[in-house]
C-alpha cells in the first residue's frame, strides 16, 4: 500500500513538473530562480522536464514493482 502511495505522488508530481516546463508555468520557470539564472531560461525549462521524466518513470516502475536500486 505504502509503494502504491508513493508511485502515485511521483507520477503526479513528475508529470506537473513536464506539463509546468512545456506550458511556461510561472511556478516551474519563473526567471528569477538560480537555476534558471546560471543556465538561462530554456536550458532550464529541458532540465526541469528531464527530471520530471525521471520521477514519472520511478513513479511507474513503484507501480509495477519494478524497484531497481540505482
Amino acid at each position: 500500500m505504502d509503494s502504491t502511495i508513493a508511485g502515485l505522488i511521483l507520477i503526479v508530481v513528475g508529470s506537473l513538473a513536464m506539463l509546468g516546463a512545456v506550458l511556461n508555468w510561472r511556478i516551474v520557470t519563473r526567471s528569477g530562480k538560480l537555476l534558471n539564472i546560471m543556465l538561462g531560461d530554456t536550458v532550464a525549462r529541458v532540465l526541469y522536464f528531464g527530471v520530471g521524466v525521471f520521477m514519472f518513470l520511478k513513479g511507474i516502475e513503484t507501480l509495477i514493482g519494478a524497484d531497481w536500486v540505482i
